[in-house]
C-alpha cells in the first residue's frame, strides 16, 4: 500500500494541530475541579510522544519533499522555528511561557506541513 506525500502532510498537520489544542486545553481542563482526574494528560511522556511524532513527520514528509520535489525551504524553516519555540517552552520559566511557546511552535509546524502540502498539490497540477 503506497501512501501519498499529501496524506502524510495531512496526518502531520492534524497531529501538530492536536498538539496545539492539547497544550491549550489541558491547563484549562485541569483547573476545573471535577476534571482533576485528567492530570495524567499533562504527563511528560505524552508531550514527548507528540514531539517525537512531529520530528518523525518532518523527516518523512518535509525533508524528502524538499530534496526531491519542490526545493522550497520555507516549510522546513517554519518547522524548525516551531521546534525552537517548543524547545523554549520546555524551559518551564512560567506556565504561561510554556503554553505560549508550545502552542506557537505547534502552529508553526502545522503551517510548515500545510505549505508543503500546498506546494506538492501545485506541482502535481503542473505535472
Amino acid at each position: 500500500m503506497k501512501i501519498k506525500k499529501n496524506t502524510i502532510d495531512l496526518i502531520a498537520l492534524s497531529s501538530a494541530l492536536i498538539c496545539a489544542i492539547h497544550c491549550m486545553a489541558i491547563p484549562m481542563l485541569l483547573s476545573i475541579s471535577a476534571l482533576n482526574s485528567l492530570y495524567f494528560l499533562e504527563n511528560p511522556y505524552v508531550e514527548g510522544i507528540f514531539i517525537s511524532l512531529g520530528i518523525v513527520f518532518v523527516f518523512t514528509s518535509l525533508w524528502p519533499s524538499y530534496k526531491k520535489i519542490h526545493f522550497q525551504a520555507k516549510p522546513l524553516l517554519y518547522a524548525a522555528l516551531g521546534f525552537i519555540f517548543i524547545a523554549l517552552g520546555r524551559l518551564n520559566l512560567t506556565e504561561l511561557w510554556e503554553i505560549t511557546n508550545t502552542v506557537t511552535g505547534s502552529v508553526l509546524i502545522s503551517l510548515g506541513h500545510f505549505l508543503n502540502w500546498k506546494l506538492l498539490r501545485t506541482i502535481e497540477n503542473y505535472v
